[in-house]
């Protein structure tokens, strides 16, 4: 997905954002909003929006003085979401199709999210999840690419968002490598979050290489590469991920919330769909190059 004049608005929420958790005063953030401007002018339009926004946190966090202004958030979302795990457990254990709802759950868990959003609602989110079908829903296709699938790659995307993870992995009933990011790059989960929410007990742990809020795989370690190309299935979580990997020919299944409509146009196109069935909030699970649902 290429950058659109339409993520601008959003750019500048998160410079906003980010530059007032960081602990910067107003002078300061004031700073960092206008020194940002020759950026947003000057995006990439080739690029993804997850590849731009590398330089504006980059920005954000030299002049900050902050490398992780994040850090706090991420402590707490991992915190919050592990207070939930016998609740989330349970639901799953307890429900008809305990695969299919600890799908659901994982893609609840996308709601935490600090760059595309700076406010959720979390039991939302999950009741939500729950009890609508998705806008885009090829679960059935993911099951049974799963019964055929011996190498498993398992791309993570935020803090928190990590133990809905978990409850997924421990369901997938085969080996995962579980790929976070290498630096600090928003609420994004690195390898220390994965120990944290215990994915390490579970599987086996890798990182990108890269501190993007996406998998730009041209970008990304020879090392994650060659697992990303060894892969029989790519199960890719959050927005940032499908935005750097949606034209990307690979094993892939797309399991996200909608948090914009750019977003919501692209997914909707790569599934063959007319615009208007999907928007945003609306939770998506979409085999890669498959039409219609």
């Amino acid at each position: 997905m290429r950058t659109s004049p339409d993520c601008k608005p959003c750019f500048r929420r998160q410079v906003r954002h980010a530059a007032e958790i960081s602990g910067a005063g107003p002078r300061l953030v004031a700073e960092i909003l206008r020194a940002a401007e020759p950026l947003l002018a000057t995006l990439d339009s080739r690029l993804s929006p997850p590849e731009n926004a590398i330089s504006i946190y980059e920005l954000i966090a030299g002049m900050s003085g902050v490398a992780d202004p994040f850090a706090g958030c991420k402590r707490e979302s991992n915190s919050a979401a592990l207070k939930l795990l016998p609740r989330l457990t349970r639901l799953v254990s307890e429900s008809d199709d305990p695969l299919r709802t600890a799908a659901r759950l994982s893609i609840a868990g996308n709601v935490i999210d600090y760059g595309a959003q700076q406010n959720f609602d979390l039991e939302a989110a999950i009741a939500d999840c729950l009890d609508r079908t998705p806008a885009i829903d090829h679960f059935e296709s993911l099951r049974e690419r799963l019964a055929r699938a011996g190498r498993i790659l398992y791309l993570a995307d935020n803090c928190g968002e990590l133990v809905f993870d978990r409850i997924f992995i421990e369901r997938l009933g085969k080996p995962v490598t579980l790929a976070v990011k290498r630096f600090p790059i928003i609420n994004d989960a690195l390898r220390e979050d994965g120990v944290a929410c215990g994915l390490d007990r579970i599987c086996r742990l890798i990182d990108n290489g890269t501190g993007c809020p996406g998998t730009p795989l041209a970008s990304c370690s020879p090392e994650f590469q060659a697992e990303f190309r060894a892969a029989d299935l790519i199960i890719s979580k959050g927005q940032g991920n499908f935005e750097t990997l949606s034209e990307i020919a690979a094993p892939l299944f797309f399991l996200f919330l909608v948090k914009c409509p750019a977003v919501a146009r692209h997914a909707a196109d790569r599934a063959g769909l007319p615009p208007a069935d999907v928007g945003r909030g609306d939770p998506v699970i979409l085999e890669a190059g498959r039409s219609p649902n």
